[in-house]
């Protein structure tokens, strides 16, 4: 009985202590609209399921590459992981996606990443307030000065007229983001603007690689994606990289940093970096010890079994494949995969898509090591794509097998 109490009153100086130090930290409330805070309040995290999370984001990533692939999740600094992750450091066709309100980043971190992209990966980086160790390395200078002080408009626009209709994407009472204002034109292309017509998304080739820095991460939220037809905004985005990835990774660590990160790093500078948590882990050091010297006789209860959670996923991403199926809208399917087709050329063997004539036949089936024939054949299959209206299942399934034929059988 004894030990019992004092159980009970160390569970209620715990309860207060933590209530005295949350107290500490918020102060009164304001008179905004809780709705408001709510929208304020964007963590990115790929767990989070309120306005301001990626969850959304996270659970369609794999669905939009070409082989399916689960993203893994990082929760290490850039260079801890770059150094120990052999795929991450010694592969190509990588893509490592980072979203964070802002950004910072060690020197070492910042060398790595510029060095990741240039041996023939993908870094994808959406925030606010990009590191200004980064920005030197890629040549941008960016205005991120008091733009998104208040809740406003989140607009995102995309400067390829070969997407209309859906070429503009919008979603009020959230953070508008701020834009590029100076840049490499012979190695950097705009990809999308802002209400303003001022870039905000941008691609810089970098090596063999490129950075792909959106200005807006407020678009890759919940509250943005589920609004009306907004999750093609993301497909637009993902669609400028390379979706025939080997690994994807989502970076977890670098949106919960406050300020620059020095080159030594460990866990627990993070749990003790905020006198709440200081005080909830010693406390919970201290409830434990005298669990075990009160309780470490007690005997142990028969631990039920608990059902099998069942793979949400799986119904997330059937649901999606449902609703495409349901619109039956063959034809901008094929010009999605026309468009993924004329990527892969662009980046792999350097050619200019905009003229598929005989001189670009002739040289694509030089460096694809595929015979002329099989090349004129999807390309009249293109022609016949752009000139009908209509498209029916079978033609769709015949194109879809040429196009993979000539991917698993280039060079």
């Amino acid at each position: 009985m004894k030990s019992k109490q004092i159980a009970i009153i160390s569970a209620i100086i715990l309860v207060f202590l933590i209530l005295l130090a949350i107290s500490s930290r918020t102060g009164k409330p304001d008179n905004k609209n809780i709705d408001d805070k709510e929208l304020m309040r964007q963590s990115f995290s790929y767990k989070d399921k309120s306005p301001g999370g990626c969850y959304a984001m996270f659970k369609v990533l794999s669905s939009l590459f070409y082989y399916d692939i689960k993203p893994q999740v990082v929760t290490k600094p850039f260079t801890r992981t770059y150094s120990k992750d052999e795929t991450l450091s010694s592969t190509d066709y990588n893509l490592y996606v980072l979203v964070a309100d802002r950004l910072y980043t060690s020197a070492e971190d910042a060398r790595n990443m510029v060095k990741f992209a240039s041996a023939g990966n993908q870094l994808f980086i959406a925030t606010n307030r990009p590191d200004s160790l980064l920005l030197e390395y890629l040549n941008i200078s960016v205005d991120d000065e008091g733009i998104f002080q208040s809740l406003t408009n989140a607009d995102q626009r995309y400067v390829n007229r070969h997407l209309a209709p859906d070429t503009a994407f919008s979603q009020k009472g959230i953070k508008a983001g701020s834009y590029v204002t100076k840049m490499d034109t012979s190695h950097t292309t705009i990809l999308g603007t802002d209400a303003f017509n001022r870039p905000n998304f941008v691609k810089i080739f970098v090596g063999e690689g490129a950075v792909f820095l959106l200005l807006q991460p407020s678009t890759l939220t919940n509250y943005f994606l589920m609004n009306k037809r907004n999750m093609v905004s993301l497909e637009r985005q993902l669609a400028y990289t390379n979706l025939y990835m080997d690994h994807v990774y989502w970076d977890e660590f670098y949106k919960y940093q406050n300020y620059r990160q020095s080159g030594d790093f460990s866990e627990w500078q993070v749990l003790m970096r905020y006198p709440a948590m200081r005080w909830a882990l010693w406390l919970a050091v201290a409830l434990l010890l005298l669990y075990i010297l009160f309780e470490s006789k007690r005997r142990q209860r028969i631990i039920p079994e608990k059902p099998i959670l069942v793979n949400n996923s799986l119904e997330f991403v059937d649901a999606l494949g449902q609703l495409y199926y349901q619109q039956h809208d063959n034809r901008n399917l094929a010009q999605k995969i026309i468009l993924q087709w004329q990527e892969f050329i662009r980046t792999r063997y350097y050619l200019n898509t905009n003229n598929l004539d005989a001189a670009f036949a002739d040289a694509l089936s030089r460096k694809a090591v595929m015979p002329l024939e099989q090349v004129n054949d999807i390309l009249q299959s293109i022609r016949e794509v752009q000139s009908e209206y209509t498209i029916t299942d079978e033609y769709l399934q015949r194109f879809y097998k040429n196009i993979q034929a000539f991917y698993l059988n280039t060079k």
